[in-house]
């Protein structure tokens, strides 16, 4: 009945959570924990001290465009969804395609130039989450962005070849992504401009 319940929407049981039980050490003896108490308090401080600052430019550069790739399709997207800004990158991607699929394109326009963005939308948020949310990678390779390099070679060549032969991979990685920004930014406008505010 639950079942039958639950697919008519009427009925919906949360589940509960199942959690392993909490083992406490124990002991008859008083324990020393101060050298352990400050093992565990410093512990995965290494790897954010291993950092150099050309690494943490690297990242704060990154996430600053991400911020900014998010502005603009939040400013696009509100549109459709008012609830758009409280959503996560990827939740944002996927209003992104689901406007696409509403939006009627104007005579000479292609729909397609438009999809061409989700793809290395979809690379930018893996590098992203794999940075917010794993303390022990310190930076990102520019060979993450292979959809995002693609991109922006075929789409402005022009501006491709501006930081393709920088010597450094940070280099290279920050000239893409700005690239990107950039086309993005543009393509965002052409949608929004004839769209109702």
């Amino acid at each position: 009945m639950e079942k039958l319940l639950n697919m008519l929407g009427y009925y919906k049981r949360k589940k509960k959570k199942e959690y392993k039980s909490i083992r406490y050490i124990q002991s008859d003896e008083p324990i020393d924990i101060g050298d352990q108490l400050k093992e565990l308090m410093v512990e995965g401080n290494k790897w954010a001290r291993g950092r150099d600052k050309e690494d943490y430019e690297l990242v704060g550069m990154f996430f600053t465009i991400v911020l900014l790739i998010e502005f603009k399709l939040v400013n696009l997207l509100k549109i459709i969804d008012d609830d758009i800004e409280k959503k996560m990158l990827g939740a944002k991607i996927d209003v992104f395609k689901d406007f696409l699929k509403l939006y009627t394109p104007e005579e000479g326009e292609d729909i397609e130039d438009y999809r061409k963005l989700v793809q290395p939308l979809n690379e930018i948020k893996k590098v992203r989450n794999s940075l917010a949310h794993d303390i022990t990678k310190p930076r990102f390779e520019y060979q993450e962005l292979i959809q995002t390099d693609s991109y922006v070679k075929n789409r402005r060549p022009d501006m491709y070849l501006k930081f393709k032969d920088c010597e450094d991979d940070r280099g290279r990685c920050l000239g893409l992504l700005a690239t990107f920004g950039f086309v993005l930014s543009f393509e965002i406008a052409k949608l929004r401009v004839g769209i109702e505010h």
